[in-house]
């Protein structure tokens, strides 16, 4: 045995499978391992009590008695030994908090398995899984283990020739009635019929429901669903007219028809067993009396949009009529938290040091295999698949062989075709480049994806991150009383004073230096600085303000969301980048846009000779379309839009103020589902249609396929 060599970075139980650390089976709390004939999936007798990273053991006694400080527990105080683990008043066995030691006290938490919660994790929860399994499965950690004869990764699907049994009775878990929705797609009947349904017109059927404040609330992506939660059909689905196009095969089907791929867990929900966090990848949870709950962070878009495709009429089991494929894959979930935490999975080079290599193995891999099972990708080269590249500089290393045809929804709206990174992350720095003994034979990664754009406009569409409600409480566009706008600018979060000069193209540092050097907040009500020199309700400040900074991060940042759903016009400083739907909607009616190198001392100046009328007419036009800027679909979302909307109705019946008739921002008492985010994304992909088919003039970026996505887009947001 080598000096200083440990098996492992556990102190007690290590779950091999997961890379997950439990207590010890000699103590109270233990995890106790299963009988010997149980089944593979079975992976306890007693779940026991995880041992969360701030509990790891910096200090250990060796055979001969002495103490010593190791390099992989938890150095920073509390200094925790095993004994505050393992020994009488250890985490391992006791009940009460008050019975721990200091430094258990203090480093020991639950805060790594989603299926517990309390301070001592005395809560079993249940785990969020895509639909719930649909009720024909159990989740595991945010795995479906469905039951015998369902398959698919909501397990919706039944195989051909079985009895089409019920699913779960829910009523022995009644929490499962908010969350468990049925599947259009596994309907045995069609749908009924549906206004706008026929002629493919998704984009004219929803356009009167535009206008701010009307729409139909429950619409969506369960809109078109009538069937039981434990409904499924045994083969292919329905047939309708064969390609996905304009006309309804049967009434009421939603056009374009996506087929979702099945892929193997391995790509995607096997990663959220692997994450060993509750606050990461998923986006919504069971708190505390099984209660869903948002839980969402910067790229939680990925498991979302997932789920609402899952769950959306548009969805289709027969890959032969779609108009579209969705490829997932849960790259960012690997990105953090699974990767430095866990020993794998890996993709190409067996490393953490370089997270752009596993990205692009990853998405490679995951198009091989689609290829490699199914026809439809080589049937039309790839132009009719879907990819989310929703990391922070998007798709700037997808493979080119992936990018040259498919379809890209990213965050990330660079234009240029000669780029370099701009990450402050150096193991995201996609110029860096690396070589590994064995991998593509000697090569750098970046041969995989150098030569081609982030994003082209023609093929790709810039979306929206996702937003919690509770993020944008404080807007008219849940029903909040506008506020007064004093605050001309307003840029608050990273301003990059401890980061890599090219951190933000050094936009963010640039802006801060002018606005504290010639004192902006106090001579013109502009605010740029972080959340300790600008304290306060970030929502509150966002929705007093006229004008927002739109800037880059490590890449994308979600500033354009902010702004517009608080009613902010977007002050949008990033050269060459695109912004969200800068392609299909008409950005420069509500915004403005100046170049880098224009941001100088007479930046209140220039912001000062817009007109007030002017800007009202901007604000008019910003609310016609600031609802497609938000997702208000799923069951949990529309709950939390919900709550803040009967918060504020029931404030103004008691305030009873009303809003000047002539306000730009009326408050939105009934949100326009049916023309959210998702929606808008949904109607750009049936305009593209003629392009996946060729029937563009047969142009590599789709010629005036492109062109017709964008009218119909701006048609139906214009109505």
């Amino acid at each position: 045995m080598e000096p200083g060599w440990t098996a492992s970075r556990c102190a007690g139980i290590c779950d091999v499978d997961r890379a997950s650390c439990w207590c010890p089976a000699h103590t109270v709390y233990g995890r106790r391992p299963p009988p010997a004939d149980a089944p593979p999936w079975v992976r306890f007798s007693e779940r026991g009590r995880p041992i969360s990273a701030t509990c790891k053991p910096s200090r250990v006694r060796l055979v001969n008695g002495t103490v010593v400080t190791i390099d992989w527990g938890t150095p920073s105080l509390p200094h925790i030994s095993l004994d505050d683990i393992t020994g009488p008043n250890g985490w391992c066995n006791v009940a009460k908090e008050s019975q721990l030691t200091e430094p258990a006290r203090r480093g020991c938490a639950c805060d790594t398995e989603p299926s517990l919660s309390g301070r001592m994790c005395e809560h079993v929860l249940e785990d969020a899984c895509p639909n719930q399994c649909s009720g024909h499965g159990e989740c595991d950690a945010g795995y479906c283990r469905c039951f015998p004869g369902w398959y698919g990764q909501e397990c919706a699907r039944k195989r051909a020739g079985q009895e089409m049994e019920p699913g779960l009775d829910i009523s022995q878990r009644p929490w499962l009635q908010t969350t468990l929705r049925p599947v259009p797609a596994a309907a045995t009947q069609p749908p009924p019929d549906a206004p706008g349904a026929g002629g493919g017109n998704t984009s004219a059927a929803t356009a009167s429901s535009v206008r701010q404040g009307t729409g139909e609330e429950e619409a969506g992506a369960e809109g078109a669903a009538s069937t039981g939660a434990g409904s499924a059909n045994r083969g292919k689905g329905r047939r309708g007219r064969r390609g996905g196009g304009g006309r309804s095969g049967s009434g009421g089907r939603l056009r374009p028809l996506i087929y979702v791929y099945d892929m193997p867990p391995e790509f995607t929900t096997r990663m959220h067993q692997y994450r060993l966090t509750t606050r990461n990848c998923q986006y919504r949870q069971y708190g505390p009396r099984n209660v869903s709950e948002l839980s969402i962070g910067p790229y939680s878009i990925e498991a979302y949009l997932h789920e609402m495709l899952l769950l959306s009429p548009h969805r289709t089991f027969d890959p032969e009529e779609a108009a579209f494929f969705y490829v997932p894959v849960y790259f960012t979930c690997w990105t953090w938290p699974i990767n430095g935490w866990s020993d794998g999975p890996f993709w190409g080079a067996p490393t953490c040091i370089n997270r752009v290599s596993n990205a692009a193995h990853m998405w490679l891999a995951a198009k091989r295999w689609v290829q490699s099972h199914f026809p439809y990708w080589d049937r039309r080269g790839g132009r009719d698949h879907i990819f989310l590249t929703n990391h922070d500089e998007g798709a700037c290393y997808m493979p080119t062989e992936i990018y040259e045809t498919a379809i890209m929804l990213t965050h990330w709206g660079r234009l240029d075709l000669n780029h370099t990174s701009n990450t402050g992350w150096k193991p995201d720095n996609y110029t860096a480049g690396m070589t590994w003994p064995g991998v593509l034979g000697g090569a750098d990664v970046r041969s995989l994806y150098l030569g081609h754009r982030c994003y082209d406009p023609r093929k790709d569409l810039v979306i929206p991150g996702l937003k919690a409600p509770a993020h944008y409480a404080a807007s008219p566009l849940l029903g909040a009383a506008p506020y007064h706008r004093d605050i001309l600018l307003y840029l608050r979060g990273d301003i990059g004073r401890h980061r890599v000069p090219n951190y933000s193209r050094g936009i963010r540092q640039k802006l801060y230096s002018l606005a504290t050097t010639n004192q902006w907040a106090r001579k013109h009500r502009i605010f740029v600085g972080d959340t300790a020199e600008i304290p306060g309700s970030y929502g509150e400040h966002l929705a007093r303000s006229v004008f927002c900074a739109v800037v880059p991060g490590d890449g994308y940042a979600m500033r354009m969301e902010d702004a517009v759903l608080h009613g902010c016009l977007p002050l949008i400083i990033m050269d060459r980048t695109h912004a969200l739907f800068e392609s299909i909607l008409d950005l420069d009616s509500f915004s403005l846009r100046i170049e880098e190198a224009a941001v100088n001392e007479h930046l209140p100046n220039l912001l000062k000779a817009i007109s007030q009328g002017q800007i009202e007419r901007m604000q008019r036009k910003l609310a016609l379309v600031w609802h497609r800027f938000a997702y208000a679909q799923g069951a949990t979302v529309r709950a939390a839009m919900r709550e803040s909307q009967t918060t504020h109705a029931n404030a103004q019946a008691i305030y009873q103020g009303s809003v000047p008739e002539l306000h730009p921002f009326q408050p939105v008492t009934r949100f326009p589902v049916q023309v959210d985010a998702l929606s808008t994304i949904l109607q750009w992909l049936h305009g593209r249609i003629p392009y996946t088919r060729g029937e563009a003039g047969g142009t590599a970026a789709g010629g005036d396929a492109a062109a017709a996505a964008t009218a119909a887009a701006q048609q139906a947001a214009a109505a």
